[in-house]
């Protein structure tokens, strides 16, 4: 789905990056330590904190602490007026710079101008790649990876609605075309032969594609008219998930077409790049006013306890191992949770990160997992992005 630009909520300002510093929990040490793993009730706002999914209460004594406690900050990079494209290493990362060309007036909007450059955090050296994208005049090119490096499913958005889809095998270069209608960009690798795309339509939900590194493609059926767009989709491991109109996930394959349902009242998912658990936050129903973040295994069954609630809960971003997952809470009650927060997988934690500030794009991990952008408005530079390293 392309990202929205537009403000996700109107009179959030952006707070400083600039006082953060260890976050709570790094490195304390624990003796004869107590793990209680209760699922009794997994949406018991009381209950903080993550177990493994056990049905009955079990109580471990350790004298040794955890691998690890929480995370601790090292660096705060700023950029501003710019958003991340794409990480090209750890240590570089392709950015969008937003320039003001004309003032807004009483009866017009204001104009802007982008332009895209190459970032080395290290150096601090900018490289404009204009003649770097391949790319003519109004075209858009994204490119999505295989999990194991091989291959790239390349869409180059000739205008809003329209695309040409293309495989490229990363080693020769060699790129096959897909004739492929389609409207969204919806889709991802279900495994490092196949690239599903929910190609979506101008009228009802559209075609649903299995495209192989070859080229070929091939109609995935799905039996399910509770589904008219797919607003949460998430492929791996052979495996498809969604939600439906009634706020529902559900998971199905490309030979399986009649889905399966894992849980309801979801308004948000996110699959781990390991395909071994899915971040959901709930939607507001039954008498619920808040929404609230759980793990979920794939087959649906929650993994302890919930790790978050608020107002707004979005954004959440699992780094590339797996083992830990950014996520933003916006709470109008300032007492609540605020800001950005990192859960550990490692040792259970949820560590908040700075101040109650809240992005406006996706939070984005550098390939190592070290580093996280965090892209908020700002009322002289239109947008900053603050990239923070994390101590190893």
């Amino acid at each position: 789905m392309k990202i929205s630009k537009r403000k996700y909520m109107a009179g959030l300002i952006a707070a400083t990056l600039l006082t953060v510093g260890v976050l709570s929990g790094c490195g304390a040490e624990q003796k004869d330590s107590t793990k209680v793993h209760d699922t009794s009730d997994a949406t018991d706002p009381s209950r903080f904190g993550v177990g493994r999914g056990k049905r009955e209460l079990t109580v471990v004594k350790e004298s040794k602490p955890p691998a690890e406690q929480g995370i601790a900050v090292q660096r705060i990079h700023q950029v501003n007026s710019a958003n991340i494209e794409q990480w090209l290493s750890d240590d570089e990362l392709e950015i969008q710079v937003t320039t003001v060309v004309k003032q807004a007036t009483a009866t017009e909007e204001a104009q802007y101008s982008y332009h895209r450059f190459r970032l080395d955090l290290e150096t601090g050296n900018r490289q404009s790649i204009k003649e770097q994208t391949g790319a003519d005049q109004g075209e858009v090119i994204k490119s999505f990876l295989s999990p194991d490096g091989k291959y790239s499913f390349i869409q180059t958005w000739k205008d809003k609605y329209k695309a040409v889809n293309e495989i490229k095998n990363m080693a020769t270069g060699e790129r096959y075309e897909v004739a492929v209608d389609n409207y969204l960009e919806v889709g991802g690798w279900l495994n490092n032969d196949s690239y599903i795309l929910a190609a979506g339509s101008m009228k009802g939900r559209g075609e649903i594609w299995d495209i192989s590194v070859k080229g070929t493609r091939k109609k995935i059926e799905l039996q399910d008219p509770d589904v008219e767009v797919f607003t949460e989709f998430a492929t791996g491991n052979g495996t498809i998930y969604y939600t439906d109109a009634k706020s529902r996930m559900k998971s199905f394959t490309p030979t399986q077409s009649r889905p399966t349902l894992l849980a309801a009242d979801v308004s948000s998912l996110s699959l781990s790049p390991d395909s071994q658990r899915i971040a959901v936050s709930t939607a507001r129903s039954d008498g619920k006013e808040d929404s609230r973040l759980l793990i979920y295994d794939t087959g649906g069954h929650v993994q302890g306890l919930l790790i978050g609630k608020g107002d707004l809960l979005s954004h959440q971003s699992w780094s590339p191992d797996s083992t830990k997952l950014a996520f933003a809470v916006y709470t109008e009650d300032k007492g609540g949770m605020n800001g950005i927060y990192i859960f550990d997988t490692v040792s259970g934690k949820v560590s908040p990160l700075g101040l109650s500030y809240y992005p406006v794009y996706p939070l984005s991990w550098n390939p190592s997992g070290t580093r996280l952008g965090i892209t908020v408005d700002d009322k002289e530079k239109l947008i900053v992005t603050h990239i923070v390293d994390f101590k190893k």
